[in-house]
């Protein structure tokens, strides 16, 4: 599998306006977050009883379609950024109080370092793609009961299908900077072998798809900008002009979008422990 820029851990990244805006993003009508969330919950059947992982938690898109669902499930969230978890706790300030959910900031990858539980599920919503896949693998097997599931997808341009919203915007911003740089691709075929080696079997494979509306999109851009200076731009660039190239970028991109949206191609995945 392709090395990948580790966005979240740069001093650079401004967590302080991309949590803000993420957490708003989150609260809009079927965005990003909240449509993948869905299709993972939606997935593999639970109970109030079971007790789940929600990792990279974000603000938490994931956690309220679980509870959505699941009204008295447990839930313990992880998340690297203190100021997304501040965010996280304050949308679920009754379920933290009551000792339904608690919280943990740290590294997600390393999760078995302050987990001692046995766990029936790990989620893992839109955030795979940022993380040291082998790692985090190999340390959720150690926090998994037999039998549980590990619940995550991938944009189909990411698993190499040229389609999709996200395969749009790298598309749009290759040819925008007279570029071939890409994100990161993940080869199927390797990712089940990893799954293989820690004892994991594939249960599900599952394309989907959905729609985002112009105004979505539009939105999604505004907070998207945060993260793509560190994605598809030389290194050498300061980040300032980066950030004020790549606003420029989505604002032209936004003029290729239907005004019946795009829609967003993905792959649902899922694994058992054995």
């Amino acid at each position: 599998m392709s090395k990948f820029q580790r966005i979240y851990w740069s001093k650079k990244f401004d967590w302080k306006h991309y949590s803000k805006l993420y957490d708003n993003y989150c609260k809009s009508k079927n965005n990003y977050y909240l449509q993948t969330a869905e299709i993972l919950v939606n997935s593999i059947r639970l109970d109030n009883s079971s007790k789940v992982i929600d990792l990279a938690c974000g603000t938490g898109a994931l956690t309220s379609k679980l509870l959505k669902r699941y009204p008295e499930i447990n839930i313990f969230a992880v998340d690297l950024s203190r100021e997304m978890l501040s965010f996280y706790k304050k949308n679920f300030v009754k379920q933290i109080n009551s000792g339904q959910i608690k919280v943990k900031q740290d590294n997600a990858e390393i999760i078995d370092r302050y987990i001692n539980k046995k766990y029936d599920a790990i989620f893992i919503s839109s955030a795979l793609w940022d993380l040291e896949i082998g790692t985090t693998l190999r340390n959720c097997a150690k926090v998994l009961k037999k039998g549980g599931h590990i619940v995550f997808n991938l944009p189909a341009l990411v698993v190499k299908k040229e389609k999709g919203f996200i395969f749009f915007i790298e598309h749009f911003f290759r040819q925008a900077l007279n570029s071939n740089m890409i994100y990161r691709r993940i080869d199927i075929e390797s990712l089940k072998k990893l799954f293989r080696e820690n004892k994991f079997k594939f249960t599900k494979l599952k394309e989907y798809s959905f729609n985002m509306s112009k105004k979505n999109v539009a939105e999604f851009f505004n907070l998207l900008r945060y993260r793509y200076p560190f994605i598809l731009f030389p290194k050498e660039i300061p980040y300032k002009v980066k950030l004020k190239r790549c606003t420029e970028i989505f604002q032209e991109s936004l003029r290729y979008i239907p005004k019946e949206g795009i829609d967003e191609d993905g792959f649902l995945f899922i694994a058992t422990k054995q």
